[in-house]
């Protein structure tokens, strides 16, 4: 399933590159979100073979596919965006051997590397930045030299941008989170598959090269992403921590007050932005917690495991702005700070 939502300027490139795919079982389909640009009349004309899902208005990345993911019968599913291009033909068959020989494996993530220099990683999976500062993709613009590939590592979450999915597992754990228009839903997803015991997986061999950001052209701190990316992470600490939710929140209001602090005398808007997320969060407390009801009574992994998953001992990408604060930020949050004693007790 490749999501579009005005991408025709991709699509161009997309389409081709999975078309091509040697998987014989392949069935393509384009989940549109509304578009406008003559996307829908590009498919029709130039791939009649792959079908469409269409939907009036833009519904985000997480109810477009849950909703599209409901009317097709199949046992994977590939998630794809549309800013995307396959870079090796067979891509499926390496992804799908982890479901088909490990029943407990939900989800596989690809290699995704940058569409202008595939030569450069934009992600092999997600981490959390310690301690309940966000998530951010791993890898992320390194140079390639198969650094986390042998042996392949093993991600807190796999990236949306295109990952392949047991159906039977994104069912019983009811899909993405339809609050999460975007970002931060991928992480969600498979936090909720890893509290229920499922694994994930990585798989070097399946290489996609990826335009960051094509769909909707942002910056790394552009103040509507660090909206959606700051209310959404709350709202998936909230659903999905246990015993680890108190820690989790003093660490996250006590990053929000800086962050607020800092932005307001810096950047004004994206002061605007972080107290949006928490007040939408506020608004949404009622919906949030009956969902916690639900996770935590059916979860069958405790934190500890999760946490370790989360927070892995792997060099992670920092963008160049404000380098001083994020200095700052890192010695508060990374270095003996007293809110790391949970994390201690874990590592010993």
């Amino acid at each position: 399933m490749i999501l579009n939502f005005n991408g025709l300027k991709w699509l161009k490139t997309c389409l081709p590159s999975v078309v091509a795919s040697t998987y014989r079982d392949l069935v393509t389909y384009i989940v549109d979100n509304g578009s406008t640009d003559g996307s829908l009349h590009y498919v029709r004309t130039e791939f009649p073979g792959v079908r469409l899902i269409v939907f009036e208005e833009n519904l985000g990345f997480s109810e477009a596919y849950n909703r599209s993911i409901s009317q097709v019968e199949a046992n994977y599913i590939l998630l794809l965006n549309n800013d995307t291009s396959v870079l090796n033909s067979n891509w499926i068959s390496s992804l799908a051997t982890h479901l088909n020989q490990d029943s407990s494996v939900a989800a596989v993530g690809c290699k995704l590397v940058t569409m202008k220099d595939h030569a450069i990683l934009d992600s092999v999976g997600v981490m959390g930045i310690r301690y309940w500062r966000g998530f951010v993709d791993i890898g992320k613009y390194e140079r390639d030299r198969g650094q986390h590939d042998n042996p392949p590592i093993n991600p807190f979450a796999v990236c949306g941008a295109a990952m392949l999915v047991r159906r039977s597992a994104f069912t019983l754990i009811g899909g993405f989170d339809s609050k999460f228009f975007s970002y931060t839903e991928d992480v969600d997803l498979c936090w909720r598959l890893r509290l229920l015991g499922f694994k994930l997986a990585y798989e070097p061999a399946a290489e996609v090269a990826h335009y960051y950001s094509g769909t909707r052209p942002l910056t790394d701190l552009d103040p509507q992403k660090l909206y959606f990316s700051h209310r959404n992470l709350l709202r998936a600490m909230i659903k999905n921590c246990g015993s680890s939710l108190s820690w989790a929140l003093r660490n996250y209001f006590l990053y929000t007050i800086m962050l607020a602090v800092g932005f307001a005398v810096l950047e004004p808007p994206k002061a605007v932005a972080v107290i949006r997320a928490v007040l939408w969060n506020v608004l949404k407390f009622k919906d949030t917690y009956a969902r916690r009801v639900n996770i935590q009574h059916t979860r069958m992994v405790e934190d500890d495991p999760i946490l370790r998953a989360m927070f892995p001992e792997v060099t992670r990408y920092r963008p160049n702005d404000h380098s001083y604060l994020r200095h700052i930020l890192d010695v508060i949050f990374e270095h003996d700070h007293p809110l790391r004693s949970r994390l201690r007790i874990l590592e010993s």
